[in-house]
């Protein structure tokens, strides 16, 4: 999903596999030193903003917040971001073998 108002499409890169063209946000163009120091997890809800960033819903002060996570991460209270999940693959005690995908 990529918005025409988003303030990130300049990152936005495609890559050809097997005759098929993907397009992804190539966040390593953001050239910012505080992405190097996100664990991955942060890094996979830093790429869902971006993806998802229109200044309405998900701002560019929440693409901001998790790039500072380093510093808010043990602020009292925390801080809001955006949360826009794609995907949510729910883990089942049960043993029974059951994927929930949930496609916004």
């Amino acid at each position: 999903m990529t918005h025409s108002g988003n303030p990130f499409n300049h990152l936005l890169k495609t890559l050809e596999v097997d005759g098929s063209t993907y397009k992804y946000y190539d966040l390593l163009s953001l050239k910012d030193s505080r992405y190097e120091k996100l664990p991955f997890s942060i890094r996979v809800l830093l790429e869902a903003a971006v993806r998802c960033c229109d200044n309405f819903q998900v701002k560019e002060a929440d693409i901001d917040n998790i790039l500072n996570w380093e510093t808010f991460q043990y602020k009292e209270g925390g801080v809001d971001v955006a949360f826009t999940p794609a995907r949510v693959i729910l883990q089942d005690f049960t043993l029974v073998k059951i994927k929930f995908l949930f496609l916004f």
